[in-house]
C-alpha cells in the first residue's frame, strides 16, 4: 500500500484516544507511515483539545504520543484544567487481507501524565494513568478511492490523582477522603473501562489519502466524537 501524505485534523478526541492505530490502514510489510493530528474532545466531565503524532512500522507496530487539554465542568476535577501527555504503543498482532480471515486484532497501551491548573491559591493536583486493551477490526475496500475499517476497542482504564491540599478556599472540586471521612491531601484512585466503536474511513483524493474516524462509546461515561485527517 502506497505511503499516505497529509496533515491530520481531529474534530474530537478523548484523552489518550488520539492514540489512533494508524496501522489499521496499512498491510503488514508495507512502507512506514507518519501521522500528525489536532483535535477536540467531549466527554462526561468536560471538553478540550490536543495535538498528537504517530509512526507506524510496516503496519505491525504504531508508536506515538498525544498532548491534550481538558476543561473540567463536573466531577472530582470540576473547575480545573488538565494538561496531559500520553505516549502509546499499538501492536497489530493479527493482520489479515480482505479475502482471508474475517477480523484483525491489535493491542494498545497508553500511559498518561496529567498536570492541573486553576486551583489557586493552593497547589494544583497532578495525576497519572494508563489504558490497555485490544481492538478488533476488519478492512473493506469499497472502491478504488474508499476503504472502510470498522473497529471496536475495549480497554481497561486506570487513573490516580494526587491532591496536595483540602483547603476550603481552593478552586477545584477534588478532595481525597480518609477512612474517617476527613478530607485533605492524598491520592484518589479510579478504575474504569473504555469501549469505543470507530467506523474508520480512508478516502483517496489524488496523491492524498484522508482519514475520517468518528467514534461513540463509553469512557467513564458516554463519549462521542470523531477524527478527520491523513498520514504521510
Amino acid at each position: 500500500m502506497r505511503k499516505l501524505i497529509g496533515l491530520c485534523f481531529l474534530t474530537a478526541t478523548l484523552l489518550a484516544t488520539s492514540a489512533n492505530a494508524q496501522g489499521i490502514f496499512i498491510d503488514r510489510g508495507d512502507p512506514n507511515a507518519i501521522t500528525a493530528a489536532l483535535g477536540g474532545t467531549l466527554v462526561k466531565d468536560g471538553y478540550g483539545g490536543g495535538v498528537s503524532g504517530g509512526w507506524s512500522y510496516r503496519g505491525v507496530f504504531d508508536v506515538g504520543a498525544s498532548l491534550d487539554y481538558l476543561k473540567y465542568k463536573s466531577g472530582d476535577n470540576n473547575g480545573l484544567q488538565g494538561i496531559s501527555l500520553t505516549p502509546f504503543l499499538t501492536w497489530h498482532a493479527l493482520k489479515v487481507e480482505e479475502d482471508e480471515m474475517p477480523i484483525a486484532i491489535s493491542f494498545t497501551l497508553g500511559v498518561m501524565r496529567e498536570f492541573f491548573t486553576g486551583n489557586s491559591p493552593v497547589a494544583n493536583p497532578e495525576a497519572w494513568g494508563l489504558f490497555v486493551g485490544p481492538s478488533v477490526y476488519r478492512r473493506f475496500e469499497l472502491s478504488s478511492s474508499l476503504v472502510f475499517v470498522p473497529e471496536v476497542l475495549a480497554a481497561y482504564d486506570f487513573k490516580a490523582t494526587r491532591t496536595y491540599s483540602g483547603a476550603a478556599d481552593r478552586a477545584g472540586g477534588i478532595f481525597a477522603s480518609g477512612s474517617d471521612g476527613s478530607t485533605g491531601a492524598g491520592t484518589t484512585v479510579k478504575h474504569s473501562a473504555r469501549v469505543l466503536l470507530r467506523p474508520n474511513l480512508l478516502v483517496k483524493a489524488g496523491n492524498t489519502n484522508y482519514l475520517i474516524m468518528p467514534y461513540a462509546g463509553y469512557v467513564g461515561g458516554f463519549a462521542v466524537g470523531g477524527n478527520v485527517g491523513a498520514m504521510f
